[in-house]
């Protein structure tokens, strides 16, 4: 009976933590090419030349929502994976960037948790566009000496438009 009860205990708390999750409204649509074999290091400079969230609130000793990008070396194992600080939701799910929080931050009104980033301003189109490509591709960028886990169909990286 107490076993019974303990996965009873463990199914509600997973129901409870899902129907937290809302999903993301208001998202911009990504015109243009897809950009073939995006890695982590190039999203991450685009990100540094383009908007402010590796230079203010995403590094130091206590990140905003305990996501540090202050360097690209160490802040893709921040993403890829990784569940976020704010909900039960993975940041990045490599091959789908629609389902992945941190594309749903900088790319919609309305992300389901929080608010869009970063606060007050806007991530360039461009810029969620590689970032959306550099997910569905795989999320890949990181030292090979220390892969990140990934459950990860393969695309052959020939598509030509986002879905």
């Amino acid at each position: 009976m107490k076993k019974r009860f303990c996965l009873l205990s463990i199914a509600l708390s997973a129901f409870a933590l899902s129907s937290h999750a809302r999903a993301a409204t208001g998202c911009e649509a990504l015109p243009g090419p897809v950009t073939p074999h995006v890695l982590w290091p190039q999203v991450w400079q685009a990100l540094t030349d383009q908007s402010s969230c590796t230079q203010n609130c995403h590094i130091g000793g206590n990140p905003s929502a305990d996501l540090d990008l202050s360097s690209p070396t160490i802040s893709i194992y921040f993403l890829v994976s990784q569940d976020s600080s704010q909900s039960p939701e993975k940041r990045v799910i490599a091959g789908n960037a629609k389902r992945s929080l941190f594309f749903n931050k900088i790319n919609c009104a309305s992300p389901g948790v929080g608010n869009r980033m970063p606060p007050g301003g806007h991530v360039p189109t461009a810029l969620q566009a590689l970032i959306y490509d550099w997910i569905e591709q795989g999320a890949y960028g990181e030292n090979p000496d220390d892969p990140v886990a990934r459950d990860f169909l393969f695309k052959d990286g020939a598509e030509s438009e986002r879905r």
